[in-house]
């Protein structure tokens, strides 16, 4: 996958990686797009060659992403069916203009990854979570493209961990991670009746406020920590016979025991517990790695599905043992 972080705007303080384009408090998506380098269509063309059906259209199409000057070529970015529809940059980004318009939120970072095939854009909703003290959640909406073929659109719940930006995954009760919009002809339709679920948004978060308090609030001994380490990071067959423990266990742990001297009064809780498991998330990739690979993987790959796993469990066991 190609270097594309820089392809991408900010609002506030300028990112980790000290790249991209600064953009005006309230701008709205077509001011994000542009200044995201995000201002490219993608068209969708038969395969070379492709088999036909019996009525001779091609049962293969090709996702291209279009040049915007004469420097640039096309680049193909995934191959899928003939019912797959293209949702240009622009379109999916709309989504948040009407919530932004009202005050709801505001446009923080977009980007790219690789040559495009995962497009995204992070919103911040007003307000905040305060857990304890000066332990404060801040609330964000993460919109993700993609233009593989192989993905629906989404929107995710990414609440951020101010003291150590610690990014969180929250599930849409009984609807998984995330709101998903297939890629298909009614795609727009259903795109824009997206803003009225802003109300089920702010219940998430509200939801969400409450079990940050109840694991705050959950105490753990060695057992109780070690159950919650095992759930998450299952020892193998081998590790069981030998008597040893995963490497993941050793790094979470130095975690949760060196918490910062400020923050004391979170030590040994659940809620410490859990931060501990996103922070050792976020920064498992070395640092060597591309910021497309770290990236992808705590947003969208395995880091985002651990975390979310470790919410849920963490939630699971904090009503456990509270009876």
């Amino acid at each position: 996958m190609a270097h594309n972080i820089d392809s991408m705007a900010y609002y506030g303080e300028v990112p980790w990686h000290g790249l991209g384009t600064e953009i005006p408090r309230r701008a709205d998506a077509a001011t994000m797009i542009k200044a995201a380098g995000l201002d490219w269509l993608v068209e969708k063309r038969p395969v070379p060659g492709a088999k036909l059906d019996r009525k001779k259209r091609p049962l293969k199409y090709e996702l291209a992403r279009k040049p915007r000057n004469d420097k640039e070529q096309d680049i193909l970015l995934g191959l899928v069916s003939p019912r797959y529809e293209p949702l240009q940059n622009e379109d999916a980004f709309k989504f948040f203009d009407s919530i932004v318009e009202e005050g709801s939120a505001i446009f923080e970072t977009a980007g790219a990854l690789g040559d495009g095939e995962r497009v995204w854009v992070l919103a911040k909703l007003p307000g905040e979570i305060r857990v304890i003290g000066d332990d404060i959640v801040n609330k964000y909406l993460l919109l993700s493209n993609t233009h593989n073929g192989k993905e629906a659109v989404t929107i995710r719940f990414t609440p951020i961990r101010v003291v150590c930006q610690n990014t969180l995954i929250l599930a849409l009760e009984k609807e998984g991670r995330s709101v998903k919009v297939r890629h298909t002809k009614n795609m727009p339709l259903r795109l824009s009746e997206v803003p009225e679920l802003l109300g089920i948004f702010r219940s998430v978060y509200d939801n969400a406020a409450q079990s940050f308090q109840a694991l705050v609030e959950t105490r753990l001994d060695a057992a109780r920590f070690e159950s919650y380490l095992e759930a998450l990071f299952p020892r193998s067959e081998k590790q069981n016979e030998e008597r040893k423990q995963p490497a993941s266990w050793d790094h979470v742990t130095e975690i949760f025991e060196n918490i910062d001297p400020y923050f004391s009064y979170i030590k040994g809780t659940l809620w410490a517990a859990y931060n501990a498991v996103t922070q050792y998330e976020d920064y498992r990739i070395s640092k060597e790695a591309s910021q497309d690979r770290r990236l992808n993987r705590v947003w969208f790959g395995k880091g985002a599905d651990l975390k979310l796993k470790a919410f849920e469990k963490a939630e699971e066991l904090a009503r456990e043992w509270a009876h």
